[in-house]
C-alpha cells in the first residue's frame, strides 16, 4: 500500500509539473525508497549514526538520506524491505545496545550484495570511461576488460591491473575470432554464443559511454 500511494502521489505531481517520463520514473523510485526503506527504519525507532562518539547532525543525516534515496533507487521493492529489516535486526550486538542507522558506506555495500546496481548508477564506471581514458581503451581493444574491472572493483585500475586488462583484451579478441568462426561453420555451442552476446553487449555499453564523454568535451571546447 505504501508503495502504491507514494508512486501515485509522485506520478501525479511530476506529471503536472511537466517533467519527462525519465524524471517521473526517477522521482517514483526515490519515493519508493522513502516509503519502503526509510519509513520502516523510522518506525523501528532507529537513531542517527554516530561519528566519533557523537550523533551525526540532523542536517548531515537528512543530506545522507537524500543521497541514499537516489543511490538505492535501483533496488526492487522486496530488496528495499530486506535491507531495512537487515539493518533493524542487526541494530544490537557485542553486549551493548546499538540502535543507530548504519553508515552510508555500509548501507550501499549491503544493497550491492542484495542486488547489483546498474552501470549508470556506478559513477566510477561512467566517469572513467567517459574521460580521456575511454578512447585509448577502445583503440587498444581492451575497453570491455576495463569496463568490467571498474564495475567489479569500483576503483580506478592500478598499473598491474592495466597490464592484466590489456592481456585479457588480447585474449578476448582471439576468443571472438574463434567463436565467430564456429558460428560461421555452425559448430558454436550455446555457451559460445552466450559469451559472445555478453561481450558485445558490454562493448556496446562502453561505446555509448565513451561517445557521451567525447560529445561533452566537444561541447565544452566549442
Amino acid at each position: 500500500m505504501m508503495q502504491t500511494q507514494a508512486s501515485d502521489t509522485v506520478s501525479t505531481t511530476t506529471t503536472r509539473a511537466g517533467l519527462s517520463a525519465a524524471a517521473v520514473e526517477r522521482a517514483e523510485a526515490r519515493a519508493r525508497v522513502q516509503a519502503l526503506f526509510w519509513d520502516r527504519i523510522d518506525e523501528a525507532g532507529m537513531q542517527r549514526p554516530r561519528h566519533g562518539g557523537s550523533l551525526m547532525t540532523l542536517e548531515d543525516y537528512q543530506a545522507m538520506r537524500r543521497r541514499l534515496c537516489d543511490r538505492l533507487a535501483y533496488l526492487e521493492p522486496d530488496n528495499l524491505l530486506t535491507l531495512a529489516e537487515l539493518m533493524i535486526c542487526n541494530a544490537a550486538g557485542a553486549g551493548r545496545p546499538r540502535h543507530g542507522v548504519w553508515p552510508e558506506a555500509a548501507i550501499l555495500s549491503e544493497a550491492k550484495a542484495l542486488q547489483t546496481p546498474p552501470v549508470t548508477d556506478m559513477p566510477i564506471v561512467t566517469s572513467w570511461l567517459a574521460s580521456i581514458e575511454g578512447p585509448p581503451a577502445v583503440a587498444g581493444g581492451f575497453e570491455v576488460e576495463l569496463f568490467r574491472h571498474l564495475r567489479r572493483t569500483g576503483r580506478p585500475p592500478l598499473p598491474y591491473d592495466m597490464h592484466k586488462i590489456r592481456e585479457d583484451g588480447i585474449e578476448a579478441n582471439r576468443q571472438i575470432e574463434l567463436v565467430q568462426s564456429r558460428i560461421d561453420r555452425d559448430t558454436a555451442t550455446a555457451e559460445d554464443r552466450a559469451w559472445l552476446e555478453a561481450y558485445q553487449r558490454d562493448r556496446q555499453a562502453v561505446a555509448q559511454i565513451v561517445k557521451a564523454g567525447q560529445d561533452k568535451r566537444l561541447e565544452q571546447s566549442a
